[in-house]
């Protein structure tokens, strides 16, 4: 049974201070770039782990305030220098029209109700705001959740957690969680054929060819 949200958030909670050390750096950069490209004013980054993402936003001069449904979580954040709140984001703790851009990377398929989230994301962006929004890939997860749990044993870094949730979203079911919220300009692309950084140049290329369908991730953009 797939753990609900105040599961997640105990799981979490218990990784925290060892999270930075166990999840992939260069995923995390690639992520990063899509996010740092597309986004605009005042940001919001819901689900946002240890707040590398948003430490990368601060840093390139946007303002950012960061959620996460783990109180250990947000520690971590504020220990970065990052405005951060506990909450839900099926339930944002804030008024209308707030934000320029909302982010999500690799935490919607963690939610009870994902469609909840992208209505607040809606509610809480801006007339011409944008949404960015980064998740597992269905189509190719099951083989990286195998690859993962192979190496974890050896002591491979960069493999991630034990983690709980190993069901994720096509990019048509994407598409269409964005469009059900109300969100227009939907766009999608897929990252990450090859998981390791020294062939960035040739991922970078796959990316552009048939064979992005492999990508580890699907990038979302969507304006309000």
């Amino acid at each position: 049974m797939k753990p609900n949200n105040a599961d997640i958030s105990n799981v979490f909670d218990t990784v925290a201070s060892r999270y930075d050390s166990v999840t992939s750096s260069y995923a995390i950069q690639r992520r990063m770039e899509f996010f740092v490209l597309h986004a605009k004013g005042a940001c919001l980054e819901a689900g946002g782990g240890t707040g590398a993402i948003s430490k990368a936003l601060m840093e390139k001069g946007y303002a950012v305030t960061t959620t996460d449904i783990s109180p250990r979580m947000v520690e971590e954040i504020k220990k970065k220098g990052i405005e951060a709140v506990v909450c839900d984001a099926e339930h944002l703790p804030f008024p209308d029209a707030s934000f320029n851009t909302v982010i999500s990377s690799e935490m919607i398929y963690y939610l009870d109700h994902p469609e909840l989230f992208l209505r607040e994301a809606q509610r809480v962006l801006k007339p011409g705001g944008v949404l960015l929004l980064s998740s597992a890939n269905a189509q190719v997860a099951w083989f990286y959740d195998w690859l993962r749990a192979a190496l974890r044993p050896f002591g491979i870094g960069g493999t991630y957690f034990d983690d709980p949730v190993h069901t994720f979203f096509s990019e048509r079911e994407l598409r269409q969680l964005a469009v059900d919220a109300g969100f227009a300009d939907i766009q999608t692309k897929k990252i990450l054929v090859l998981p390791v950084s020294f062939l960035d140049g040739i991922n970078k290329i796959l990316e552009r060819t048939p064979l992005c369908y492999l990508g580890a991730f699907i990038m979302l953009f969507a304006r309000r």
